[in-house]
């Protein structure tokens, strides 16, 4: 029954994009890709990986070459379309990042100041260790803070600027800093630094009626249909909801800076910590070594429900960002990664 209705709405939305219709992809090893066998791909996947709804972009040389949205938004099997938004979870993380680096820029705050000479964090205040987390350590995971503290007592496992550990907790508490410093909500910053010079529309960190009328319904370890609890406010680790064309104008605003000097990209993407035999933890975003150069990435998972990754190859101008409401992240990144090189 799902394929049926996933194989459906694919061929109604489909018509939606008929200006990629002739589009062709350049492969890392040199191959052209159609649309049609992007469309098969797509299809193939979604079928063998139960994902229910998919929002796909694929970027080349600037550009948005291929585009998709297309399965099914919840139980009843409604069909998505170009409107509908998804969870980004983490990947809410390198937008906020984009936007500390261009308050750098503007000297609204410094990178390895700590951070409690800006703004007193009560929840942590027991330990004095936390008087030496700054920016660079939130931004490269290494503040010492778990991911999330689940209702229990903020703690802080390792002396910060020693290990990586992966926190949510920590962007939090540089959220609280840029709020204060700039005097206004968190998602007016968003909007006023990412958001509108980059032409990103119905995307947004808190909840509104057009997120609640928008929003898929995310099936959570691929069985149990629903949406996350409500939203306590903005959460500049996790609260963004958005879509793949939308979230594309980010990337390729990345993939262009990444090709001049002195940009926020380039302060962002430095190297800090190696977290794996070929991946280190740079300024908001991670860096892969791979067998076609350097790729830069970050996914999002927001509690098994909705998945996204986005991921660009720096010297091959090709990238693509992806959205889904299950999770299937890590095996949809596997194969897309596979065609994406040899366009099988």
């Amino acid at each position: 029954m799902l394929k049926s209705f996933i194989t459906a709405g694919f061929s109604v939305l489909s018509f939606c994009f008929m200006m990629q219709s002739n589009a062709q992809i350049k492969t890392l090893s040199g191959k052209i890709l159609e649309t049609k066998s992007i469309d098969s791909f797509i299809r193939y996947q979604m079928d063998s990986l139960k994902i229910p709804a998919l929002s796909i972009a694929i970027i080349q040389k600037g550009k948005l070459i291929y585009y998709k949205a297309t399965g099914v938004r919840n139980e009843k099997h409604e069909a998505i379309d170009t409107a509908t938004l998804f969870e980004a979870a983490s990947m809410t993380k390198p937008v906020f990042a984009y936007a500390v680096h261009k308050l750098i820029q503007q000297g609204k705050l410094s990178l390895d100041t700590p951070l409690y000479r800006y703004y007193p964090y009560n929840d942590i205040s027991y330990d004095d260790r936390y008087k030496l987390i700054t920016a660079r350590m939130v931004l490269d995971h290494t503040t010492g803070f778990p991911n999330w503290r689940d209702g229990r007592e903020l703690t802080i496992g390792s002396d910060p600027g020693t290990n990586y550990g992966y926190s949510g907790e920590g962007y939090v508490y540089l959220g609280f800093v840029v709020s204060h410093l700039i005097h206004k909500p968190i998602e007016d910053i968003t909007n006023q630094e990412v958001f509108r010079p980059l032409g990103i529309r119905n995307s947004y960190l808190i909840e509104n009626k057009y997120v609640l009328d928008h929003l898929a319904d995310g099936k959570k370890d691929n069985k149990e249909w629903g949406r996350n609890g409500p939203w306590q406010g903005p959460n500049v680790a996790s609260s963004l909801r958005t879509e793949a064309k939308e979230y594309a104008k980010f990337v390729i605003e990345l993939m262009r800076e990444n090709r001049s000097s002195g940009t926020v990209f380039q302060q962002m993407s430095v190297p800090q910590m190696k977290i794996d035999s070929n991946k280190w933890v740079c300024l908001g975003i991670f860096m892969e070594q791979t067998p076609y150069g350097i790729a830069y990435s970050h996914g999002g998972n927001n509690n098994n429900r909705y998945n996204s990754n986005f991921k660009f190859y720096k010297d091959h101008d090709l990238g693509y960002v992806f959205f889904m409401n299950c999770h299937q992240e890590q095996a949809l990144t596997k194969r897309l990664d596979k065609f994406l090189e040899t366009a099988k």
